[in-house]
């Protein structure tokens, strides 16, 4: 079986490369597999991923607002749901044969070629990045808890700590949104979780501050970037998804994060995909 699939993936350099998604090869993290990632890769490997299948449902709303306007109609359609149902706690993968077709005889601007490789990249990568959508008034699920209390236990915050979780019957969404704003995402094992929290603080929407977490920390984090850069790649991704949504606001951020400084060149590409 292994010697077949050799052969195959020979057959498919010397057949389909050519041809088969040429045009939009630059766009596809799956590149390696001649454009033919559920046949040549593991397709379980590729994790956007909600807390809750109504998370990931979000998500996925949130993600295909980044995305407005008739040229990228059928891109937007490839962000969806896992499973039959497409109901799935997961993003489905975006093969690279779909990513051609959807952007054939369409070219896309700097910023809109950029998003959707960060976009592609992300959820094609073997991190798992999932989210939780937390309600304004309320306290995290046990899962965001087991991964955000160890922060405030070690904070100055901490002697405070047993009778603020006592007093709320666990660790309250107000506490996280006053130290965080509408949603904070932080680094695990294998990628980054996310906490976006509803009807709160999102100044251009709350698509935006998704794709500030999830794609501008999160997807940042696991390339390798670390802690130090988060504070300009996230702003940097956030006024990118600003600029393809068309919408007229650039954001400096001095009150961001632990650095509480002004973004150099806040409107430079991030530097990851």
């Amino acid at each position: 079986m292994k010697h077949l699939k050799i052969i195959q993936f020979f057959i498919c350099i010397i057949i389909e490369c050519p041809t088969a998604s040429h045009a939009y090869s630059h766009l596809s993290p799956y590149s390696y597999c001649c454009g033919n990632p559920v046949n040549y890769s593991d397709p379980t490997g590729c994790v956007v991923e909600g807390a809750t299948k109504k998370d990931a449902a979000m998500a996925v709303e949130d993600f295909r607002a980044m995305f407005p306007g008739d040229e990228v109609a059928n891109f937007r359609n490839l962000i969806i749901q896992s499973g039959k149902k497409l109901n799935g706690k997961s993003f489905a993968p975006i093969s690279s044969e779909a990513l051609s077709m959807a952007f054939n005889g369409i070219s896309l601007n700097d910023d809109q070629q950029t998003l959707v490789e960060m976009v592609v990249n992300t959820i094609n990568s073997k991190d798992i990045h999932k989210v939780e959508y937390v309600p304004q008034r309320g306290v995290l699920s046990n899962q965001a808890s087991n991964i955000f209390l160890p922060g405030f236990m070690m904070g100055k915050i901490a002697p405070n700590m047993p009778l603020i979780l006592e007093a709320n019957g666990g660790l309250p969404v107000w506490l996280i949104e006053s130290e965080f704003g509408g949603g904070v995402t932080t680094s695990t094992k294998k990628g980054s979780y996310s906490l976006i929290i509803l009807n709160g603080e999102h100044p251009n929407g709350r698509a935006v501050t998704t794709g500030h977490e999830i794609l501008g920390h999160g997807r940042s984090l696991a390339t390798g970037l670390g802690h130090s850069y988060q504070h300009v790649q996230s702003i940097r991704t956030e006024n990118l998804i600003l600029r393809v949504m068309g919408i007229p606001y650039i954001n400096t951020r001095i009150k961001h994060g632990t650095e509480k400084t002004l973004v150099p060149n806040p409107s430079l590409l991030p530097s990851f995909r």
